[in-house]
């Protein structure tokens, strides 16, 4: 690991706060994984998710999105504006758009997006971005929707994340997010992350850990995921949590 850290960034004083973000982002990019939330990953996504056999290939909704607009807790989506964070292969931005809502789907590969781009309707628009560091989507947005993306950001950008992406939801606005349960498995402690560069699959969070990260937000809901609905994706190793944002973040 010494030998690791001695070959980012040499000669560099570290004096400012984005210059440890970039050293610690390069720790990362240099382990055996990568950082997966950055472009560098759009490989590994497109491969992932278009694996025949693999549970993510399927083309059904989030089951927590279909029992949230049941129960009214996602306002009317007809006519609404959605950013979808990490879309992958587009079932869930399919879903909004067919709820009425206009979607903008983001994500890091490039190769998927085109591949994705053939099955969405008009209300539909898909962009290729690194949440963390590109240019966003113009906001605001009525909902902010992240499956399977925020576990995967590193320990040290989730600040990050959480500067970026909750201005992007407008006054009143909800934001939803589905991420590895520690409940079900205890993933990668944060300290040996960082010192390694290592994310181990990525990061799993209790109930009450994404209930404190996003407590800018008001929490409306926050559980497991359920395994047992009909017509839609579901895996009891996720958590699921749904808040409102009732004034600037």
């Amino acid at each position: 690991m010494v030998t690791q850290v001695e070959n980012v960034m040499v000669g560099v004083r570290i004096h400012t706060e984005e210059q440890l973000l970039e050293l610690l982002d390069q720790i990362v990019r240099e382990s055996g994984r990568g950082d997966r939330t950055s472009r560098e990953a759009g490989e590994y996504w497109a491969d992932l998710l278009t694996r025949e056999g693999h549970p993510l290939t399927t083309r059904l909704p989030d089951e927590n999105l279909q029992a949230w607009a049941r129960e009214g807790l996602l306002g009317d989506l007809h006519g609404s504006r959605v950013l979808d964070i990490g879309c992958g292969n587009g079932r869930n931005t399919h879903w909004f758009a067919a709820q009425g809502a206009s979607v903008v789907g983001v994500d890091v590969s490039e190769k998927l997006l085109e591949h994705v781009s053939e099955t969405l309707p008009a209300s539909a628009t898909l962009r290729h971005l690194d949440i963390l560091r590109d240019p966003l989507p113009e906001r605001p947005f009525d909902l902010v929707y992240d499956s399977g993306c925020f576990h995967h950001v590193p320990p040290h950008r989730r600040a990050t994340y959480l500067r970026r992406v909750l201005p992007l939801i407008r006054h009143g606005g909800r934001f939803g997010i589905v991420a590895f349960a520690s409940e079900a498995e205890e993933l990668v402690d944060d300290a040996k992350m960082l010192i390694s560069g290592d994310n181990a699959g990525g990061s799993s969070f209790d109930l009450t850990e994404l209930r404190h990260i996003f407590s800018p937000l008001r929490v409306t809901e926050s559980r497991r995921m359920r395994s047992d609905q009909p017509e839609t994706f579901g895996a009891d190793f996720l958590n699921v949590a749904l808040f409102r944002c009732n004034g600037r973040t």
